[in-house]
């Protein structure tokens, strides 16, 4: 890549990461943190006003609001994004703002779908909150996110009263429906709240300091939350086929047993999540390890049955 092209690709990178390291932002351009010096003092000469924060935690931001050109798309690019418009433009995903749907509209507005893509899209348990609830309080999270401004929240625990919390937030997460804001507390460890538990909020004039050692991979993982060690489970599964079409956890392994059964080994997070998976299957499912979780299964189906055995 030559120079010209390093300087425009580096301020993309600026425009569209409010902070970045110079270390990172080097990497990012496959060159050394000597020729981001020069690139910076290059673009500052024609008029760019690149700011620096020295430090541990510094790295470059760009301060003004000049327009950038939008780059021109490839037609892989163009295609792609045009496959996805459909899915975007319909999606009830908080995230997908009215705002954002506008937005897309004007980028699609010179584009011709010779073919319209009909996408529709169902979902299981909705989320008991309001639509647009939701969406402002995500909008002020991702707002401090960006700005590393603490948040000033009334939250709801569960069965408990509702407490005052200032917190750092870090990452927006969805896991199984449910969207969490990640933060940082006075002690440096993570903890995690459920947006629909927060009963108001607002952004504070307080700053925090990110830290670099912060990361979600340390609370998430593709299948939930990194709350607890994984239990391998032992399941034999009957009359159940589709269920192979999933990866359920980590270190899946399925063998056939017949052709309606079969036995599923996987390393699964959250003894609630566990439960659920084993009694929404019933008596399709059988617990071969581990055994404490058997036993589990064996005492909540005699409650059930207590339950139920003397209902006409």
């Amino acid at each position: 890549m030559n120079r010209t092209a390093l300087a425009i690709r580096m301020l993309m990178i600026l425009k569209t990461r409010k902070f970045i390291k110079k270390a990172e932002l080097a990497e990012m351009l496959e060159t050394n943190p000597r020729n981001i010096i020069e690139l910076k003092k290059e673009l500052e000469t024609a008029g760019y006003v690149i700011e620096v924060t020295n430090g541990p935690f510094g790295g470059y931001s760009l301060s003004d609001s000049t327009l950038l050109p939008l780059a021109s798309l490839s037609e892989d690019e163009r295609r792609a994004l045009l496959v996805a418009a459909p899915f975007l433009l319909t999606s009830n995903e908080p995230l997908f703002s009215d705002e954002f749907k506008k937005a897309l509209e004007k980028l699609l507005a010179n584009e011709k779908i010779l073919e319209p893509i009909q996408i529709a899209t169902t979902a299981g348990w909705q989320l008991a909150m309001n639509k647009e609830v939701l969406q402002q309080y995500l909008s002020i999270l991702s707002s401090a996110i960006l700005s590393n401004k603490r948040v000033e929240m009334t939250y709801k625990p569960q069965n408990k009263l509702s407490k005052s919390y200032l917190i750092e937030p870090r990452e927006l997460v969805q896991v199984n429906g449910l969207w969490y804001v990640l933060c940082q507390d006075s002690q440096k460890e993570l903890a995690t709240y459920k947006i629909n538990r927060i009963e108001k909020m607002t952004i504070s004039d307080k700053s925090f300091r990110l830290d670099e050692d912060f990361f979600s991979k340390k609370a998430i993982t593709p299948y939930g939350h990194n709350v607890s060690k994984p239990i391998r489970c032992v399941f034999y599964i009957k009359n159940r086929e589709y269920l192979t079409e999933y990866v359920f956890g980590e270190h899946q392994k399925i063998d056939w047993i017949s052709e309606e059964a079969f036995v599923l080994t996987v390393d699964l997070r959250g003894e609630h999540s566990i439960m659920q998976f084993i009694l929404q299957l019933g008596s399709d499912c059988e617990v071969i390890e581990p055994k404490e979780l058997k036993n589990r299964v064996h005492q909540e189906i005699l409650k059930m049955n207590e339950i139920y055995r003397n209902k006409d």
